[in-house]
């Protein structure tokens, strides 16, 4: 018996020495950087004293009081790595007052344990915190409701910023658990000239701090390195909805010096800090309308002859605007005489359904990524009399130019060109002159582009957002019609590919 128990308590000694993935517990921190500023005290001792009794008037008040507390814009997430784990709340407290002196933006923060966060996905309650920080210095060790918990705060409109610390091991944890909670949505470098690098500040290059002894710290020896920014994301739609960064961001946020991580500049984590902010904020009503999905039911007696919208699946975000096609095809039927079939059909090019329709709609974010065997038969789809009807969601630069790329491959002879303001497909239904862009004051011309064969366009390509201006809600930094216009213009293509 006594042999068993000493085994039992020599087990539970060893337990508390060896955390998850052997670290010892006395080498592990709780906290990465210094913790956050104390909040100013405004009462003072005489506020203790008991009020005179009545009927004596009491006198007003002079001491200041604290200010009402500012809408919360970020959550610490703590306790997902192990128990106790607090992150980085002195980094975070740092950088929402830099927003509010750089930006004038008045916003708070709160430290959340993940098990908070548990709890009210288990109530069906979604945190409206809108920013979710990981600062993940040890590896992320994740359950299976905690994922569920993080995916359905994101999928609802939430961010997640995860900031790997320059930790090779949290960075490669953090990529396997996003890869299971959002298995259709690859984690990807974002693009130079994503918005989120010029929302704020424009941001074409980044210092980044090589890891150093103290001593080479001490005499100021760290090697840099000036490269473009590195942020990964998971794009949901057209906003980037999950922001991964290996590098260290948290010391720069606080201006803490650690040598012994690889991380980016203080003046350049700062200022991408900001840019998150200023990004996340200006996407906010983006994100919840993307949420929710909004579905048009057509009659229950269908008419012969629908037109049928098929739009083609690939591995280029190909539905970035789910709502945009339904709004579209409503406003069609409500307008014109064309019967309409209002449920979407999705296709990929290597189903044979595809040679039974004459439309085929394409839209995406970045590159669809076509083998080339499915390259052949869209040729041979086009060929055939099939009409290609494209845009770049959003005005993405990624899908704008492997769309230009693929119509090199499917007809290098026939280049993309723009169609004339006169062209018949800008009369096809509506006269169309001028389109109301986001962003710019004044009317555009139309700049619909195309791939002429035999004097007929099979390709019919937008390098602005249609999709967008479709779905009735589209990103700031969308490049793209406005909605009254948009719904024209796609009319006005559907009209003519009918014709």
């Amino acid at each position: 018996m006594r042999r068993t128990r000493w085994a039992l308590a020599m087990i539970c000694w060893i337990a508390l020495l060896f955390p998850v993935g052997g670290v010892w517990a006395e080498d592990r921190i709780t906290m990465w950087g210094t913790p956050p500023k104390e909040q100013p005290h405004f009462t003072k001792a005489a506020e203790g004293f008991p009020p005179l009794p009545l009927p004596v008037v009491p006198q007003r008040r002079t001491e200041k009081k604290r200010p009402p507390a500012p809408p919360k814009l970020l959550a610490n997430l703590s306790s997902f790595s192990f128990r106790g784990w607090q992150g980085s709340p002195g980094a975070v407290d740092t950088l929402l007052r830099n927003g509010r002196k750089h930006l004038d933006l008045w916003y708070g923060w709160e430290q959340l344990d993940i098990a908070a966060l548990e709890r009210k996905f288990a109530a069906g309650v979604t945190h409206s915190t809108p920013i979710l920080y990981l600062c993940a210095y040890y590896p992320l060790d994740l359950t299976d409701t905690q994922r569920q918990a993080l995916q359905k705060y994101t999928l609802d409109g939430g961010t997640l910023l995860i900031n790997c610390c320059g930790q090779q091991a949290a960075f490669d944890s953090a990529e396997s658990e996003l890869a299971q909670m959002f298995p259709d949505h690859p984690l990807s470098l974002l693009p130079t000239d994503h918005p989120l690098y010029h929302s704020y500040y424009a941001i074409d290059n980044i210092k980044y701090l090589s890891p150093t002894s103290a001593g080479e710290a001490a005499l100021g020896d760290v090697p840099s390195q000036s490269a473009p920014p590195r942020l990964q994301a998971i794009e949901l739609g057209t906003r980037a909805a999950v922001i991964l960064s290996r590098e260290d961001l948290a010391c720069g946020w606080n201006q803490w010096n650690n040598p012994s991580t690889l991380r980016v500049d203080a003046t350049d984590s700062t200022r991408l800090g900001l840019n998150i902010i200023t990004y996340v904020t200006a996407e906010q009503r983006l994100a919840k309308f993307l949420a929710h999905t909004t579905e048009v039911a057509g009659p229950t007696v269908r008419p012969r002859g629908q037109l049928t919208f098929v739009q083609l699946i690939h591995d280029g975000n190909w539905d970035p605007n789910p709502s945009a096609v339904p709004l579209l095809l409503k406003d069609i039927a409500a307008n014109t005489s064309i019967a309409v079939q209002f449920e979407r059909k999705t296709i990929q090019v290597r189903d044979p359904a595809l040679f039974g329709y004459p439309m085929l709609y394409m839209t995406g974010t970045t590159d669809p990524r076509l083998r080339k065997d499915e390259i052949v038969l869209l040729r041979r789809w086009l060929d055939n009399g099939g009409v290609l009807i494209a845009d770049a969601a959003a005005g993405r630069s990624q899908f704008d130019a492997a769309f230009r790329d693929l119509c090199k491959q499917l007809y290098p002879d026939h280049p993309l060109a723009r169609l004339p303001a006169d062209h018949p497909v800008f009369k096809a239904f509506y006269e169309i002159k001028g389109l109301g862009m986001n962003h710019e004051p004044q009317p555009v011309a139309p700049g619909i582009q195309a791939v002429v064969i035999n004097d007929r366009p099979s390709i019919l390509y937008s390098p602005l957002g249609l999709s967008d201006g479709w779905a009735h809600q589209f990103s700031a930094y969308a490049r793209c019609y406005l909605t009254p216009d948009a719904l024209k213009l796609g009319t006005n293509l559907i009209v003519y590919s009918m014709q």
